[in-house]
């Protein structure tokens, strides 16, 4: 057995993928892929954020339409909230974009994605469109189209709605109807500064939900005559699933939006409405449109073929479809160049795979390296049919080796290399913000490839390298590979608070991902009077010497000097040379691939007076998940989780005040109990402070001891003015007094879920709108209770008081100390 040794540094192809075990499918499933490839129709998906897409109809176009549907995203959602922990922001971002591909995975769409940030709710297209810029993303849309040419587009959102809906929905269904003008248009530029070939999608439509409409009930009794109803409670007999429990599977993916699905069967209407294009005489989305070979120049010599396929399938050996195949393979090779030639080449190459029960798999035993390491990686191909398969040439990190090896039936052939990667090839996560990041979702870069001959015919297979490994417990166990940095940094605290503008020491924090210690200098400096620090020569502050063992982790380092208030970077550097400045992030859930990004090593000091602080003990209770009890221990507080399956009415004695994380009430099953402990509590004079809490899914509607019921109300203008009710009491004056001044510089939004019905006992501390919208006084509510405060608030404090927010934060020292 030959070992190539390949040194070689390139870039390494990161499959957007769950990192798995090549499987095989059954001889059902073959053949139901098998049926595509006489289906030559295309579909778009168009709307705003991840899990806002209809999965049935997804489903259903991909596997009753048999149809080549994407999925346009215009955002990665890393501004919604997260149901599964306290990671928001880009963390989100790569949760729900992982969440995306997972859920392509199993409903056979692909995924896209534009470069519009989603930067929270906003509750008109309006105010989305002032933070986008509206002409590139247009731009992109019309690429996508003329790229991918759609026969039909469907729309998630309806354009019409402007100012009743999240103004992200509304925006996306605005551009898709301008693009579908605008992508036949020759004289319209997209993103190419010459013209890419026009395209004219056949169809516009709006897929129609109860949703638009408030309520289940009231989309019954409405008038459906606009709309063309789809039956999607389609069986898939090969499959054995029918086109819910498919949908189901891919819906429930979107984990941290808590959208975890029941399958459903029988017969199932999803609606759609024509927007724009030709009419429709059926109920076929694509009628009039030639979904065949013919409608290639060439192509009408692969159709027979095709049914020829079909027919001659032989479910107990899908060996004997392997010469069929290579000879349409060869077939539409002849055709000319075009997106479908481009698919069914890919689809065929799959199936021929599949039917000779090939088993490719490209791993190594090491979960992650860094530049310049050796890495050894093994190539396994097995041939489990009677046909005899040339291993022609594998490509390791874009070095060919030529191998012209045959095997035979039950043969597995092995190979063994040793590569090196380059600073070029690191697999973070990448965040689309450029043109150039936008394009790589539609032109993958191969960098391992295994090439094979059957029939002579020469087919080439993309593949990962793997990370493979047995776990005594689980067994066999697949992980994504990554090249790292050989060294992360990051402060011990996002966010440092000094006493009353004393200085502050902190800490960083090293890890060594590589096989070598490594000596050198760390240097700390304010973001203010230089952000950009790339030669050793430019640092102007003094610096701390360190020493770090190889594949050392979380070293932490204690900065002696004290600091003062305002924003600090770190780096550090080797020999002169930059090394780090930013965190191996990594994001790790058992749903999705492990991935990691590149979070800037920053940290921020502010002033606070903590000598102001009466109070102690605070009890947590935790719902979704948030970082405010890190917030509040950098304060000076004492805080408890509570653990309610435990905790006893006396128990609760020990805490001065009491504070329920957000959406608590919608994840802990036991308030539905426990939630008499917290009101007695009250009664008995201790201060609860309950969070914002969504009004779905309530595990109990008492979330305080008087009537209160949460809406949908929020205010998304984080800077909206607020008029005080009571200037003069206490909550607004000790031990801070809060003004206007406490409510600027806060991020993305003021508050969500804001209440909209109360008792007279809760009484509201102030009132603010949105815009042009009239006042809202359901953000924070106070209640005497007994000889206790009650207190619900929607002001979104899990946002503010980790971004270092000293006015968000005074008003919660308020709320505390009450």
């Amino acid at each position: 057995m030959n070992k190539y040794l390949i040194y070689i540094f390139c870039g390494l192809f990161l499959q957007h993928s769950f990192a798995q075990k090549p499987q095989t499918p059954t001889p059902s499933e073959i053949y139901f892929q098998m049926e595509k490839l006489n289906i030559l129709a295309s579909a778009l998906y168009i709307a705003a954020h991840p899990d806002d897409e209809n999965t049935r109809l997804i489903t259903y176009l991909t596997h009753h339409d048999k149809a080549y549907t994407n999925y346009f995203s215009l955002t990665r959602g890393n501004g919604g909230q997260n149901l599964i922990s306290n990671e928001l922001g880009t963390d989100l971002g790569v949760i729900r974009t992982n969440e995306l591909w997972n859920a392509r995975k199993i409903d056979g769409g692909k995924q896209f994605f534009s470069t519009a940030d989603d930067f929270g709710f906003s509750k008109h297209p309006k105010e989305a469109f002032e933070k986008w810029d509206k002409d590139l993303l247009l731009k992109q849309m019309v690429y996508l189209i003329r790229k991918e040419q759609p026969d039909v587009i469907v729309n998630r959102f309806d354009h019409r709605t402007e100012g009743t809906t999240h103004g992200h929905h509304t925006a996306s269904a605005q551009l898709s109807k301008l693009a579908f003008s605008l992508a036949n248009d020759k004289n319209y530029k997209d993103l190419l500064k010459e013209n890419t070939n026009t395209w004219q999608p056949k169809r516009l439509f709006f897929n129609v939900s109860w949703f638009l409409f408030g309520s289940k009930q009231a989309f019954e009794k409405a008038d459906k005559s606009k709309y063309v109803p789809l039956n999607i409670g389609v069986f898939y007999n090969q499959l054995g699933k029918n086109n819910q429990e498919i949908a189901s599977l891919s819906r429930s993916q979107h984990q941290s939006q808590g959208f975890g699905d029941i399958s459903s069967r029988g017969d199932e209407i999803d609606y759609v409405e024509l927007v724009d294009g030709d009419g429709l005489k059926s109920n076929n989305l694509f009628e009039g449109i030639d979904t065949s070979w013919n409608r290639i120049e060439g192509g009408k010599n692969i159709q027979p073929l095709v049914t020829q396929l079909l027919k001659e399938y032989d479910f107990k050996d899908p060996t004997k479809s392997i010469h069929l195949l290579t000879k349409i393979y060869t077939e539409i090779d002849k055709l000319p160049e075009s997106i479908w030639k481009k698919r069914k080449q890919t689809e065929v190459k799959e199936l021929i795979k599949n039917c000779a029960g090939l088993f490719l798999d490209i791993t190594t035993n090491e979960p992650y390296t860094t530049p310049n390491e050796n890495v050894d990686v093994k190539v396994e191909i097995a041939n489990r049919s009677n046909q005899n398969i040339v291993v022609k040439d594998i490509t390791i990190n874009n070095n060919k080796v030529s191998i012209d090896k045959t095997i035979t039936n039950q043969e597995v052939f092995y190979e063994y290399y040793q590569t090196k990667f380059s600073n070029n090839d690191f697999t973070n996560f990448k965040f689309i913000n450029t043109f150039n990041d936008f394009e790589t979702q539609f032109n993958a870069n191969p960098k391992n490839i295994i090439g094979l001959e059957v029939n002579g015919v020469y087919l080439s297979y993309t593949l990962p390298i793997q990370y493979h490994y047995k776990d005594v417990v689980k067994g066999e166990i697949y992980k994504p590979f990554h090249i790292v940095p050989a060294v992360s940094v990051q402060f011990k605290q996002p966010v440092y608070i000094s006493n009353n503008h004393k200085n502050q020491n902190v800490s960083v924090v090293l890890s060594n991902y590589s096989d070598e210690d490594i000596n050198g200098e760390i240097i700390l400096k304010k973001l203010d009077l230089n952000n950009a620090i790339n030669n050793k020569k430019d640092i102007i502050t003094p610096s701390i010497l360190f020493s770090i063992k190889s594949n050392e982790k979380n070293k932490e380092i204690i900065i002696p000097n004290d600091f003062a208030e305002g924003a600090y970077t770190v780096n550090v550097f080797e020999n002169n040379k930059i090394l780090s400045n930013a965190e191996t992030k990594w994001v790790d859930y058992n749903h999705i691939p492990l991935n990691y990004y590149f979070k800037p090593a920053e940290t921020k000091i502010v002033s606070f007076n903590k000598s102001v602080l009466k109070k102690k003990n605070i009890g947590y209770i935790v719902g979704a998940g948030d970082e405010i009890p890190q917030v509040l221990k950098n304060v000076g507080y004492n805080v408890d989780f509570i653990n309610l399956e435990s905790v006893k009415a006396e128990e609760l004695s020990n805490y001065e005040t009491i504070i329920v994380g957000i959406r608590a009430f919608n994840t802990e099953s036991l308030l539905k109990t426990k939630n008499k402990l917290l009101f007695d509590y009250t009664k008995n004079g201790g201060t609860v402070i309950v969070q914002y809490q969504t009004n779905n899914n309530l595990q109990t509607n008492e979330i305080a001891p008087y009537n209160l019921k949460i809406g949908k109300t929020r205010i998304t203008n984080e800077n909206a003015t607020v008029q005080f009710i009571n200037p003069n009491e206490t909550v607004l004056n000790e031990p801070f007094k809060i003004t206007q001044e406490n409510f600027k510089n806060w991020v993305q939004e003021q508050g969500l879920y804001y209440a909209d019905e109360f008792a007279t006992e809760l009484h509201p501390v102030f009132t603010s709108h949105d815009f042009d919208e009239k006042d809202t006084n359901g953000a924070l509510l106070i209640a005497k209770h007994g000889k206790g405060n009650y207190i619900y608030t929607g002001l979104s404090f899990f946002r503010q008081l980790p971004a270092g927010n000293t006015g968000a934060l005074e008003l919660f020292i308020n709320l505390i100390e009450l």
